[in-house]
């Protein structure tokens, strides 16, 4: 979805796509381009707009134009820095986090909402330049690595990039469907107590 219809713009159409994917092709676009150079964005939505001003000074990069049009918005992005745009992912505090995930759905309340909310979590978190040090996978949460889940991209993304999913081998058993694993290592309580009180930071879901 990238054209180059101006001498040294990349530009960008994320017109249709939800959250956040608009924000993650920005990011890759300004990936690629070289410093210097501009990176025009166009969205349908005010709200991706804005999400995506956002994260071009939050990375330190120029918006340099905003623009309007008919309910077409227009963002230009000069490119700052060279290289990823939110620095090494070795060198990113969040590398030693330990994410327990208790569920397959993200909050209370709604059962639909709870799972877009979790495959919107772990897309995004797939995105970032460092994910944390472990995903520990618990009771409910140990179907998203199972067959047929469809957040089974979003977590071998992650493990092909170097955070160790640990699915709970308790709660499979519980379930019946140790032989369904799809991604990760089959774990235990030991190791789990182990993580989460090994120093690191844990957050939990």
């Amino acid at each position: 979805m990238s054209t180059c219809g101006e001498p040294g713009v990349l530009r960008i159409d994320v017109r249709g796509l939800v959250c956040p994917e608009p924000v993650v092709r920005t990011r890759q676009a300004l990936e690629r381009a070289a410093p210097g150079a501009t990176v025009k964005v166009v969205t349908d939505s005010q709200e991706s707009r804005d999400n995506i001003v956002r994260f071009a000074e939050r990375a330190g990069h120029h918006v340099a134009a905003c623009q309007e049009d008919s309910g077409v918005h227009s963002v230009e992005i000069l490119k700052v820095a060279a290289g990823p745009v939110c620095g090494p992912a070795a060198a990113h505090p969040d590398s030693g986090m330990v994410v327990l995930v208790t569920s397959d759905r993200l909050g209370r309340g709604d059962e639909r909402l709870g799972r877009l909310l979790m495959s919107l979590f772990l897309r995004t978190l797939a995105e970032r330049p460092a994910g944390p040090g472990f995903l520990l996978l618990a009771n409910n949460g140990v179907k998203l690595a199972l067959a047929g889940s469809d957040d089974l991209a979003s977590l071998q993304t992650l493990a092909n990039r170097g955070v160790d999913i640990m699915v709970c081998g308790t709660c499979l058993d519980f379930f019946g469907e140790k032989e369904n694993v799809r991604v990760g290592t089959v774990s235990n309580m030991y190791e789990i107590v182990e993580l989460l009180f090994g120093g690191a930071r844990v957050l939990t879901l």
